[in-house]
């Protein structure tokens, strides 16, 4: 098996018709079908099924279908990184984002690294904590920066903790001449955003319930919309104070004292397979800023 039959597997797969592949690849139908038939024979199993004049992926096809893609995605991947030590890159760190976290100055702080570094090169992808884990395991990631602590088959490192804050839209008045914010009053007249966070809304709400068993409720699973649904005066939500400083700050969101229940605290989790993969400089220099 090579990689140019792989590829071929994978438009044939694409285009479901042999004459098409061979058109794009400037080769005969015929080559085509050989190539197939070749691959077939290696596997073990058959590929592909005529339907009329197109072909569709088996069964048995589909699941190859999710290997090569792999094979090939691996590759290229491979291809960009030498291609990238030639032009002077000679370090590559996939990294995987919660959206939670790509929501605070953990940007900034990555663009500060890659300019005190150039000759590192970083890819993102953003991911839901839950996901991240399995990416890690999986090796398609070197490190997550997550808001769950990873499974037992990776490491973990705690590098921030903070507190979650209640959050209102602005009401327009300053500290000494606005109402006093009601807690109770507040939950009881107002939809609350929960979901937004991967870790502490299970603890969350059975408190808040067991205060207020009429709570009004609604899942927003991201933290960006949660806040956009707030500063419309949608209703409210908890949050970690590190994604909601910049509307602070701004005057766009007022915090809630709250002293009826204990709220959960929040954490960020580096994650990692082995020491091969990890890089203690980066997670050294996320770690020096502060979040909150």
């Amino acid at each position: 098996m090579d990689l140019r039959t792989i590829k071929t597997f994978l438009l044939a797969a694409e285009y479901e018709n042999y004459r098409e592949v061979a058109e794009k690849l400037y080769i005969t139908q015929p080559a085509i079908s050989f190539q197939m038939k070749q691959l077939e024979k290696e596997l073990g199993g058959q590929l592909f099924v005529k339907d009329g004049r197109n072909i569709v992926l088996t069964e048995f096809g589909r699941m190859f279908y999710r290997e090569a893609l792999e094979i090939n995605t691996q590759y290229e991947m491979s291809i960009h990184r030498m291609n990238q030590f030639k032009q002077g890159f000679n370090k590559l760190v996939r990294i995987a984002i919660s959206p939670m976290l790509a929501d605070t100055i953990l940007p900034t702080v990555l663009r500060r690294y890659m300019s005190i570094h150039p000759h590192v090169e970083l890819t993102i992808q953003v991911m839901e904590s839950k996901d991240i884990t399995e990416q890690v395991e999986n090796g398609f990631v070197d490190v997550g920066l997550s808001c769950l602590p990873g499974s037992s088959l990776i490491h973990t490192i705690q590098f921030h903790e903070e507190d979650v804050s209640l959050i209102v839209r602005h009401d327009g008045y300053d500290l000494e001449s606005g109402p006093v914010l009601d807690v109770i009053e507040i939950l009881e007249n107002n939809i609350v955003f929960t979901d937004n966070h991967p870790f502490y809304w299970g603890d969350l709400k059975e408190k808040l319930t067991a205060i207020i068993p009429a709570l009004r409720m609604m899942k927003v699973n991201q933290s960006y919309i949660t806040k956009r649904f707030v500063l419309e005066g949608m209703g409210v939500s908890f949050l970690p104070k590190s994604s909601i400083n910049k509307e602070l700050l701004e005057g766009r969101l007022l915090e809630v004292p709250v002293d009826i229940i204990d709220i959960p605290k929040a954490g960020m989790y580096f994650v990692y397979k082995n020491k091969q993969q990890f890089d203690p400089e980066l997670m050294n220099f996320i770690s020096s800023f502060h979040f909150s």
